[in-house]
């Protein structure tokens, strides 16, 4: 009878936190939205009525809005969950390198998902799906790019999606944690470029977060990705331009001499190092996933009560359905 007791406040107390925390992060989308609306408007106003917004300051009034406005009313909402106290673990060095490998090629799989999905949506429709945020990052000064993408970026959501949320959901099972983290990352994106990929990468950061509790692995990773895609990607493409592809597949010795300057060799030099670790990526995937065990003292609810405890609730709806209803709007708005 004690134990049944036991049982049933568990699951109880798991309902009110998943629900609160749903609630939290419910007011963190709409109030970053709302804020974000604001400060676009206040910024076309000093900008003279004209909407030609330069780079950094679209990142500013997308960034300020969401971490220092939002941000606060979602510690508000859930500063009083108790958080797990366990401390700081060892995590192996080679558990690290497989962990990364693995995320360069969900990163690759989930934008080839995404893109190709936003392309048959546009395909229907009749009309072109574009990535507002590749656009963004390709006509921004690179300053304002590693600023608040590479840097600034990643800090915060680390902070709130892995810190913050896992630190008050372990303790109701590893694995609801993990997937949990995961979900509400891909689902703040709030579109469908990001939306597998962040969801693949969130999978595998809230999974080094859980067994080391050393929010700098998942943060260090977190930048290098970003870098990677945003920086990086952009250099190697500028670098096979036009000019250089029609050197390079022309035959013409001098004209192939010409064009192998240092970028383009650099360029290629990484194209070869990615696709290496994209494969080693995709065999830790499939042979080694495995060994990442969690929950391994036991899950302390069944998978039949985790869905309804953790999902099914009203903040947790909420959340996940106004993130839904604005990626479709998003998708839509991406329609040209």
């Amino acid at each position: 009878e004690v134990k049944r007791g036991e049982g049933l406040l568990n699951k109880v107390l798991a309902k009110k936190t998943f629900g609160i925390i749903g609630w939290g992060f419910f007011a963190f989308v709409a109030v970053s939205t709302i804020a974000q609306q604001i400060a676009v408007t206040l910024a076309y106003m000093l900008n003279g009525g004209r909407e030609d917004l330069s780079g950094l300051a679209t990142y500013f009034v997308s960034f300020f809005p969401l971490y220092f406005i939002a941000f606060p009313v979602l510690l508000l909402i859930i500063k009083k969950l108790p958080k797990d106290d366990i401390g700081k673990k060892d995590i192996a060095i080679s558990t690290l390198v497989k962990c990364f490998c693995m995320c360069i090629t969900i990163m690759y799989i989930g934008n080839i998902v995404g893109t190709g999905l936003s392309s048959v949506i546009g395909n229907f429709f009749g009309k072109t799906s574009n990535n507002n945020l590749a656009e963004l990052i390709m006509n921004t000064d690179m300053v304002g790019t590693i600023i608040f993408v590479v840097i600034l970026g990643p800090i915060m959501e680390e902070v709130v999606f892995r810190k913050i949320l896992i630190d008050r959901t372990v303790k109701y099972g590893e694995r609801n944690a993990m997937f949990l983290s995961a979900l509400l990352f891909a689902l703040f994106h709030l579109n469908l470029f990001q939306f597998f990929y962040a969801f693949g990468i969130g999978l595998v950061f809230a999974y080094i977060y859980i067994k080391s509790r050393r929010l700098g692995y998942s943060m260090v990773f977190h930048m290098i990705i970003n870098f990677m895609g945003s920086v990086i990607a952009i250099q190697v493409a500028n670098s096979f331009g036009e000019d250089t592809v029609v050197k390079l597949q022309s035959g013409n010795p001098d004209m192939v001499a010409a064009a192998l300057t240092p970028e383009v060799i650099l360029s290629f030099i990484y194209s070869l190092a990615i696709i290496v670790i994209f494969f080693v990526g995709l065999a830790f995937l499939i042979a080694g996933r495995k060994e990442m065990k969690l929950d391994v003292d036991g899950a302390p609810f069944t998978r039949k009560e985790e869905k309804g405890l953790v999902y099914g609730n009203v903040g947790m709806a909420f959340f996940i359905a106004s993130c839904l209803v604005m990626m479709v709007l998003t998708t839509m708005a991406q329609l040209r």
